[in-house]
């Protein structure tokens, strides 16, 4: 990933109006590592540190089972690979019966992402079968009566807008969230700026923001979702160095460096928790 993306996600439901009830501040479980502690002890690692809200890039079985019962919401992915098969309104409704309805409600799944950064793919071909998929697998839920509590959205880089800065959200009928956001620790010798200090420091700044609760240039009171990548550091992650090392935490889950997490975790008054209200909430 480079250093910043963006989420535009337009959330599908009954009346294309409605929105979810989400927290603003998650986090990326990547699992392209060999060394990860089980999805048992992430979750626990994740309710240590108040954190109640994750997205995956698949539809893990052992996750969602292991999220069961937990206050720890999901964001699963639909991956690049399956859209053109999802053209098929038949084949989303059986992909939807298959990964999907059998965790709910014990899982808290909130949302389907369909794709991930099709626009930029390599393989130009995957955009005609984006549309169609994200249409379907919204048709889908709502056939089996989820639409209400699970959203379908389409994660894309910031090199779909044709002006990235000043960075800011808000477009008629679509909501802006970051989904992907994070700093390397560690780089090679030529990618400047990968180090650990200003990793600390991006992140730190990050969180500062979320609990200040600002929001964008243009919509300065508007409280932007975002997700911070990632939990851990992924050894198996093709490219350059820094690829494999985004993560807050080594896979032995100690800290790479510390963004002040553990103080919230330790932390008894709900008014310093991470776990904010809705990004679709202004503030007065």
């Amino acid at each position: 990933m480079t250093l910043s993306y963006i989420l535009l996600a337009y959330f599908l439901s009954a009346d294309f109006g409605i929105f979810v009830h989400v927290t603003s501040f998650g986090i990326n479980y990547g699992q392209v590592a060999n060394n990860l502690p089980p999805p048992e002890k992430v979750l626990e690692l994740l309710s240590t540190l108040k954190i109640t809200k994750t997205r995956i890039y698949d539809t893990n079985p052992q996750i969602l089972k292991a999220f069961a019962n937990s206050n720890v919401e999901i964001i699963v992915t639909i991956e690049n690979q399956i859209l053109n098969q999802l053209n098929d309104p038949q084949q989303a409704l059986q992909w939807v019966n298959t990964n999907i309805k059998p965790y709910l409600p014990d899982t808290k799944i909130t949302g389907i992402q369909v794709g991930n950064e099709v626009f930029t793919e390599i393989d130009t071909t995957l955009i005609q079968y984006l549309v169609p998929a994200v249409i379907n697998i919204h048709n889908a839920l709502v056939q089996l009566g989820l639409e209400s509590n699970i959203h379908v959205s389409t994660p894309s880089s910031l090199e779909v807008l044709e002006e990235s800065y000043p960075p800011s959200a808000g477009f008629n009928g679509i909501e802006i969230r970051v989904s992907e956001t994070g700093w390397p620790s560690k780089g090679d010798s030529d990618e400047i700026g990968a180090s650990l200090e200003n990793a600390e420091i991006y992140n730190k700044n990050l969180l500062r923001r979320q609990m200040k609760n600002e929001g964008t240039p243009l919509n300065p009171r508007m409280r932007l979702e975002s997700y911070l990548f990632a939990l851990f550091n992924e050894d198996l992650k093709n490219g350059p160095t820094s690829e494999r090392n985004y993560g807050l935490f080594e896979p032995d889950e100690s800290m790479t460096y510390n963004v002040g997490l553990s103080s919230f975790a330790k932390s008894s008054n709900p008014s310093t928790s991470i776990s904010l209200t809705s990004s679709a909430t202004r503030t007065k």
